[in-house]
């Protein structure tokens, strides 16, 4: 999958000193995309979910997203953007 854009998130969750980031791919997420999140940190999959949920955390950063979606969002927390693009670069 590619990325073909990444986009502040309009909702802000900065007061609590997170940002976020929402992340549109040129294909939408499957079932071996999501599991390969894991290599990440913490992978959550729901996938009996009539709309499967996943959720990866780690330190200093959480995706979550629905499988099927084309996009799914990644929270930073105090805004760091070298993490950001760390976490950007294993999901090309």
């Amino acid at each position: 999958m590619k990325i073909i854009k990444v986009e502040k998130s309009f909702e802000l969750c900065a007061e609590a000193g997170w940002y976020g980031y929402n992340v549109y791919f040129d294909e939408k997420t499957g079932e071996a995309f999501i599991r390969a999140l894991a290599s990440l940190g913490e992978l959550l999959y729901m996938d009996r979910l009539k709309a499967p949920f996943f959720r990866v955390q780690g330190p200093g950063f959480l995706i979550k997203g629905v499988q099927g979606n084309d996009h799914l969002r990644i929270g930073v927390e105090g805004n760091d953007t070298q993490l950001l693009q760390e976490i950007l670069e294993k999901l090309s």
